[in-house]
């Protein structure tokens, strides 16, 4: 890793910390204990949204589908770059109390703890890209090409999340603007996708 990276994460992850952010982070970060409000979110798309919320919706399986399963889990796989609590001396790890379900240890005080990479070998996956925000900035995307109001709110908790990501010792800040860009990329692309099959599909034979 280079120093201006090592820098930037150090200062983001050990030095621009309070007790406050020690606790929000970690929920921010956290995107399974945001599952029940997603499928929430779901429903009431699905029961109120009438075709546009249909659109969206399927939008986001391919978003999902090209941005988490192709995208992100590709580069990870090829680039193999490691997580900063692997190779970095001294990562604090922050998280919620462990337990299931998540949201029931959301309010509980969080698990904070320092890395040890020489004495603990144990591997936590890769670290370029940001799966958390590769995903978050194509739902924000998605969101943004149906209502921009909505997709700028999301733009707003992709950067929490991003910055949480780096704050818990999870990512390198290098491995956010990637991400970030992935994200927009594999958003856009589902929606266009998605509003061209549409098209064709309500096209007429006789027009084909």
């Amino acid at each position: 890793m280079n120093g201006l990276d090592t820098i930037l994460f150090e200062l983001v992850n050990q030095s621009w910390t309070t007790p406050f952010l020690d606790h929000f982070m970690p929920v921010i970060s956290t995107l399974d204990l945001w599952i029940p409000l997603f499928l929430v979110a779901v429903a009431g798309v699905l029961i109120f949204g009438g075709k546009q919320g249909r659109l969206f919706l399927l939008s986001l399986l391919v978003g999902l589908a090209l941005g988490e399963g192709v995208l992100s889990h590709g580069l990870k796989h090829l680039l193999g770059r490691p997580r900063p609590r692997d190779v970095l001396e001294g990562t604090i790890v922050r998280s919620i109390a462990p337990g299931h379900p998540k949201w029931l240890h959301a309010f509980e005080p969080p698990l904070v703890v320092v890395s040890h990479p020489v004495e603990d070998h144990t591997f936590h996956g890769n670290s370029m890209p940001s799966s958390h925000v590769v995903n978050v900035f194509m739902l924000a995307t998605v969101a943004f090409c149906f209502s921009r109001r909505t997709g700028y709110v999301l733009a707003v908790g992709g950067l929490l999340v991003a910055w949480s990501r780096v704050y818990c010792g999870a990512h390198w800040p290098s491995d956010l603007p990637p991400s970030i860009l992935l994200g927009i990329f594999s958003g856009y692309v589902s929606f266009r996708l998605v509003t061209w099959a549409d098209l064709r599909l309500r096209k007429p034979a006789w027009e084909s």
